[in-house]
């Protein structure tokens, strides 16, 4: 060995190293959650906001022109 000095990384390394890693891999995976999330709370308000469009356009035809 050199002078006692120890080669390589410890098991308490490896293992504070995977928990780190762990993590940030949750951390991650939650904020892809929350994206899904807003997505589709986006994607909602869209299809609200097409439909109300919709109607408004229809009642103006029923109204007809000049009302």
């Amino acid at each position: 060995m050199d002078g006692g000095r120890q080669q390589g990384m410890s098991l308490l390394e490896v293992l504070l190293a995977m928990l780190v890693l762990g993590v940030g891999v949750f951390a991650a995976a939650a904020a892809q959650v929350r994206a899904l999330q807003a997505t589709d709370s986006a994607l909602q308000s869209t299809q609200a906001a097409y439909l109300q469009h919709g109607e408004l356009e229809e009642a103006r035809i029923v109204a007809g022109p000049g009302r």
